[in-house]
């Protein structure tokens, strides 16, 4: 079995109502699609992050693994790496292309073994995922019913754990945003918040101490993502636990923020990490650490479904007879906001029950990709290769 063929498209859809975080508002959703097909009909399904732009760069680098057996799954992921080392390519999203080539790969392999992608890297630990719920993002003008409406839903959907936004509004104003979702979701219901980098760090310091009250879970991404002096000073002076790494690729850009403990809680995204392999190894290194593993997610159920089967085979991060969301065991990202894509895509529509999700059982990412959707939202053409670099 070969790679005979790889499409790349960009995929995008308007909301009809925009929502914002401290860096932008947004009326748009878009991911990045590849579609690898063998020479004996198998496709396999991957997604990254990057714009219309980005789809020649990311179709020029899978040109790499045209002719390659799939299911040499490490040759291809460091014959993808060495590349572009040393190319200055790979800070500028070379890795979103290994993502999403090393997603489509285990899914291709799983599908022609007859086996789930947890079953590919190893065997389930873990046969569904705890999650909490984004969303809480700034809408309507930064009104705040509608964010207690949204909190309160969540709560009521079974949630376990909800993130929101801060970091557009005055400090005054965003730690009353967090008093008033606190006290309307009540003390048993895990809430975390994401500045998105906006903050130096003596104001997320001095905004961390505004809310520590609130029994908060955690503080994301108090300052900009590599500025590890920054990140660390929150870190060491924050009475709450800093995560941080969404931006973040490969084991070598995680290890110094791992052996440094820049952050409590790190968050690889398997669309920018390194796919499914990558992601498995920095998790291992997470535990080895002690540093807790918690991935982020905003895209659709391609990359959920990977997330869901690496998390499947994450050891829990402090050995103990007991698996405890949150405290030893990885929680998944679960992305409620509105994206037009998700919600279309791929079947199954993944659903929680009790804040877990099934991880998927059958053969591949365990999905089925709606084409149909698939060329309605996107825009451009497809990129296609079939010819090795």
């Amino acid at each position: 079995m070969k790679i005979e063929r790889i499409e790349v498209r960009f995929v995008e859809a308007e909301l009809e109502q925009p929502f914002g975080w401290s860096q932008r508002w947004t009326n748009v959703r878009s991911v990045i699609v590849m579609k690898v097909i063998t020479d004996d009909g198998i496709v396999g399904w991957g997604e990254t992050y990057g714009s219309g732009d980005s789809v020649p760069g990311i179709a020029t680098l899978a040109r790499v693994a045209i002719g390659e057996d799939p299911g040499h799954l490490g040759k291809i992921w460091h014959k993808l790496h060495r590349a572009v080392y040393q190319s200055h390519v790979f800070a500028k999203g070379a890795s979103n292309a290994i993502s999403a080539i090393d997603t489509a790969l285990h899914d291709i392999v799983g599908k022609s073994t007859g086996k789930p992608v947890a079953e590919v890297m190893g065997g389930r630990i873990h046969d569904s995922v705890p999650v909490y719920a984004t969303g809480l993002y700034y809408v309507d003008g930064y009104a705040l019913q509608p964010l207690l409406d949204e909190a309160m839903g969540y709560v009521d959907q079974g949630f376990s754990g909800m993130k929101m936004k801060v970091g557009a509004l005055p400090l005054s104003e965003d730690a009353a945003r967090i008093r008033a979702v606190r006290e309307t979701i009540g003390p048993d219901v895990r809430l975390m918040f994401d500045a998105n980098e906006s903050y130096d760090p003596a104001t997320a310091i001095t905004f961390a101490n505004m809310v520590a009250d609130n029994e908060l879970t955690w503080f994301e991404e108090p300052c900009a993502s590599r500025d590890d002096a920054a990140n660390k000073l929150v870190q060491e002076r924050s009475p709450i636990p800093i995560s941080g790494g969404e931006s973040l690729s490969t084991r070598w850009e995680f290890a110094p923020r791992l052996a440094n403990r820049t952050f409590d809680i790190i968050q690889p995204d398997i669309c920018g990490v390194g796919g499914p392999s990558e992601m498995h190894r920095v998790g291992l290194m997470a535990q080895a650490f002690g540093v807790k593993f918690n991935p982020h997610f905003w895209g659709t159920g391609i990359s959920f479904a990977a997330a869901l089967h690496a998390l499947a085979v994450q050891p829990v991060n402090q050995i103990g007879q007991t698996s405890i969301p949150y405290q030893n065991e990885s929680v998944l990202e679960f992305d409620q906001t509105p994206h037009p894509i998700r919600e279309n895509l791929t079947e199954p529509f993944f659903t929680q029950t009790n804040s877990r999700v099934e991880v998927p059982a059958r053969p591949g990412l365990g999905i089925e990709v709606d084409e149909t959707v698939l060329e309605r939202f996107t825009r451009g053409k497809a990129v296609i290769v079939d010819e090795p670099a």
